[in-house]
Parts: C-alpha cells; sequence; structure tokens
C-alpha cells in the first residue's frame, strides 16, 4: 500500500516533458545513464554520420613511431617499462564508448555527487510530502547522462590521443589517437601527417612512460581528480531555475541541451585547494615529459620546431571541450603554470641532473607545489637539500 499511494502521486505528472521522460528514466541503471551519455556523445561526435575506416598504414605509422620513441625516452630518463608499450589507430565514436567506459570511475563519482546535491532542491519534508525529491532522484541519472554526453561528445571532435586530456583512464593501458582529429589538425596547421602523428607518439609515449613506471602515479591522480569533484558544491537555486525552464520548453530542450551544459558551481575555498593540487601535479607531469621529449625529439622526429610552435598555439585558449570540462569537473587550465612546469625541470635538470630531478617520482610527498614550480631553488632546498632535522 505504501509503494502504491508514492507511485501514484505521479510527481509532475500533469507535465508533459517529465511524463515523456519516463521511459528514460527507467533506464538510469545506476548514478549515470549510460545509454543516454552514449547516444548523445556519439551523435555530437559524428554529426550523426558514419565514419570511414582507418587505413592501416596510419596505424602502422602510430605503432612506428611508439616504439622509436620509446627506445629514446627509456634511455634518456632511466625509467624502465616491464613490456613495451602498444598503440591504436582510433575514431571518434570509438573514443566516445571506450572514454565513458574507462573513466566510469570519475563519472559515477560525479553523478553521486551530483544527485546528492539535488537532494537538496527537495528539502526535509519527507518522502510521502515530498515529491519533488523523488522526481529529482529519479532525474538526476538522466541529467548527469545528458550532461556526460554532451561533453564527451563536443571532446570527441577535439581529443588527439590518450593523454591530451588530464583524466586518467582504468582500462588495459593502451595508447591511441584519435586519426580523423589529428589529421584535421595536420591539414589546418599544414604539417605533414606522417611527421605530425610521429610528434603525437613522441608525446604521449613520454606521458605513458611516467604513468607506467611510477606505481603510485596513477592511483594518486584519481584520488586528486576524486577530492576535487568530492568538494563540488551546486548552486540549487540556479539548478531549480534550469529545471524549470526544461519545464516550459519540454522536450525540445533536451535536444537543444537547455541547461544542460554546465553545472552551477559554487566557489569554495575547498574546492580551490583541491583545484590548486591538481594543477600543480598536471604541470609537474606535463612539465616532465615536454623536458624529456625536447631532449630526444631530434632522434625520433626531424625538424620539430614548426610543430611545436603550432601545437603550442593550438593549446593557448581553452576549446569549446574544455570549456564543458571545467564547467561540469570544475577542472579548469593554468596554461601559464603548465609551461612553468617545463621551466622547473630544466632548472633542476641543469643544476643537479636528470638523477635529482627524478627524485619527483620517488613518493607524493617529493612532487612540488604550485609555489615551487614557479620556484625550483625551493623545491630543491626542500627535497635535495633539506634541514638536518628533518633528516633524522
Amino acid at each position: 500500500m505504501r509503494q502504491n499511494r508514492i507511485v501514484s502521486q505521479q510527481p509532475f505528472g500533469d507535465i508533459p516533458l517529465f511524463r515523456e521522460l519516463q521511459k528514460l528514466l527507467a533506464s538510469g541503471g545506476g548514478p549515470i545513464n549510460v545509454a543516454m551519455a552514449t547516444q548523445v556523445g556519439t551523435a555530437i561526435a559524428t554529426g550523426g554520420a558514419g565514419e570511414p575506416a582507418i587505413p592501416p598504414e596510419v596505424g602502422r605509422t602510430f605503432a612506428d613511431g611508439v616504439r622509436a620513441s620509446e627506445l629514446m625516452l627509456t634511455g634518456y630518463t632511466r625509467l624502465s617499462l616491464d613490456e613495451p608499450m602498444s598503440s591504436e589507430a582510433v575514431s571518434k565514436s570509438w573514443w566516445v564508448t571506450s572514454t565513458i567506459e574507462s573513466c566510469r570511475w570519475l563519472l559515477d563519482r560525479l553523478a553521486v555527487r551530483f544527485t546528492g546535491e539535488l537532494g537538496r532542491l527537495g528539502g526535509d519534508g519527507g518522502e510521502e510530502s515530498n515529491p519533488l525529491e523523488l522526481a529529482l532522484g529519479q532525474m538526476g541519472p538522466l541529467l548527469v547522462g545528458l550532461q556526460t554526453g554532451q561533453l564527451i561528445g563536443q571532446l570527441a571532435t577535439e581529443t588527439l590521443s590518450r593523454y591530451y586530456l588530464p583524466i586518467p583512464r582504468n582500462d588495459d593501458g593502451q595508447l591511441f589517437f584519435v586519426v580523423p582529429n589529428v589529421d584535421r589538425v595536420a591539414s589546418d596547421y599544414g604539417f605533414d601527417p606522417d611527421r605530425f602523428r610521429r610528434w603525437l607518439a613522441l608525446h604521449d609515449t613520454a606521458r605513458h612512460l611516467v604513468v607506467t613506471a611510477v606505481p603510485w602515479l596513477g592511483p594518486y591522480w584519481r584520488n586528486l581528480l576524486g577530492d576535487l569533484v568530492d568538494a563540488i558544491e551546486i548552486d540549487v537555486g540556479d539548478l531549480e531555475r534550469r529545471l524549470m525552464e526544461l519545464q516550459t520548453k519540454g522536450m525540445e530542450a533536451l535536444e537543444e541541451g537547455a541547461g544542460a551544459t554546465s553545472l552551477p558551481l559554487v566557489k569554495t575555498e575547498r574546492h580551490e585547494r583541491a583545484l590548486r593540487r591538481v594543477r600543480a601535479f598536471l604541470a609537474l607531469f606535463e612539465g616532465y615529459a615536454t623536458h624529456a621529449t625536447r631532449a630526444v625529439a631530434t632522434e625520433v622526429v626531424d625538424d620539430t620546431a614548426r610543430m611545436d610552435e603550432g601545437m603550442s598555439r593550438h593549446r593557448a585558449s581553452p576549446s569549446q571541450g574544455e570549456s564543458l570540462l571545467a564547467g561540469l569537473l570544475g577542472i579548469s587550465f593554468d596554461r601559464a603554470l603548465e609551461s612553468s612546469g617545463a621551466t622547473f625541470c630544466a632548472a633542476v635538470v641543469k643544476l643537479h641532473g636528470l638523477q635529482h630531478l627524478n627524485k619527483v617520482w620517488e613518493a607524493p610527498d617529493n612532487l612540488p607545489t604550485s609555489e615551487e614550480i614557479k620556484d625550483p631553488f625551493a623545491w630543491m632546498e626542500r627535497v635535495l637539500d633539506p634541514p638536518a632535522s628533518d633528516r633524522q
């Protein structure tokens, strides 16, 4: 009887939009509606059209670049691997499906956080007196699925490779390259396609080498992003307004993505602290990889200066996908700090040698802070030459 009474309340039952959503709500299957995310993401990524097959020779070019890069980078950095790297040339639709699956560890955490914040809209009047809370509890997976699909779909039109975005994946660890996007960038900047593929292979191999050779790095990176998501607070008043817009516009609002391109995040000190830690880590991670690639680039790719300059301009301003990422996860980029990361690594190597720079990978406590990235001497004093009291 209790269950029947709750169902018969039909929260928002007289609003056409929410009646039409019932079928979609029933397919949630967890904190995020994966079917919604995949369908929306694939449609945005491909424009609803099919994708041509990737020529085998393109995959071979990437594979050759990865093998050559791995040989040179392991020799320079002295970081070792248990087994050789492998790579795959992929389509945009492959990237959508793979990313939704391999990033579920983060997306589910975000969805739980989001639906928890949605509960604040319902107040504390209890189940029977609060049909709004019941409806929002059902809508959470759908709304997160819609937002995720929009985000993943847009990023699928921009992403070039595994490490193009700062989100660690929980998968088989294979490198991949999104061929349609790689070819478009090469054409836009007038790069030789094969040479650009080897350039990309070099840069992703450098990042993958660090992730693979440092056992604690992957879990640490995921924890940083998990803490960032846990620190998210949502402006529930703004969110309620967006939901009312959905009610007013009807089903076409979902097709337009009304109110779903970002979450109304509230800036808090806790979130800012978590973001600073993420940025400092990424600055060091990217800086180390950049330093290593510069050291061996001429052995792998002829004349990288033009591609270095072109890709620097390409990444200078946040893309639409990166803006969506900032709106959904609260992750924003600090290009100046990332640039300082390469300067930090070069300074330590110049003064003390690469073996001392590699101490950053010995333990999480050895990672530089944002302030130390900008002041390498402060990090060297703390880690390479600590006070006698700290050594005891």
